[in-house]
């Protein structure tokens, strides 16, 4: 899996500090912090859900609600991305028992996946790996997924996959070690 940085590593925490603190009592600031994070969490619920419509509502869903508890929001040493994966997690729960009893896990969403121009042979077999890492998925428990998801889909640190799960961050990355050898096995195991 190639696994790309998406920039919530490093000094973001701060940067979205001094965001934060500004979107208090500048409206704009708030907006900067729903730009930094649309695409990650779009990307996360567009990995939960059936289609590009359902995950986009959600996202817009996220920020709605984002946006009305922003003044309550308290820091308390988690980032500010943790605490809106966590209304995504929230709303996506709050969905699943509103709309159907369960989601089918075409989770992965086509993005993803390794596409070369002119290569027929390449998109085959990369196609074939798509499909044998999604059934791999599909057969990890729904913590394991979870986690998965947040760390190489919506690129969140092992703090903030911590905070958005309710761990520390050395539990939430040997979940994710694990999660990943069980993952392993299963790919091999087809």
């Amino acid at each position: 899996m190639v696994v790309e940085e998406f920039p919530m590593s490093g000094e973001q925490p701060v940067e979205d500090g001094d965001l934060v603190r500004r979107a208090r009592t500048e409206p704009a600031a708030f907006g900067e912090l729903c730009r930094r994070y649309s695409s990650p969490l779009y990307s996360y619920l567009r990995a939960r859900t059936n289609n590009d419509e359902d995950a986009a509502d959600l996202t817009q869903q996220v920020f709605l609600k984002a946006m009305y508890a922003f003044p309550r929001y308290r820091e308390r040493g988690r980032p500010f991305g943790a605490w809106l994966f966590r209304i995504a997690r929230n709303l996506l729960t709050d969905s699943r028992r509103r709309q159907r009893p369960s989601v089918s896990w075409d989770d992965v969403p086509e993005a993803h996946v390794p596409r070369t121009k002119d290569d027929l042979e390449a998109q085959v077999v990369a196609a074939e790996a798509h499909a044998r890492v999604r059934a791999a998925l599909g057969r990890l428990d729904a913590t394991q997924r979870e986690i998965v998801l947040l760390r190489f889909v919506a690129g969140l640190t092992f703090r903030e996959i911590g905070a958005v799960v309710g761990k520390s961050e050395s539990s939430a990355h040997r979940d994710t070690l694990r999660a990943l050898r069980t993952l392993q096995e299963q790919y091999h195991d087809q």
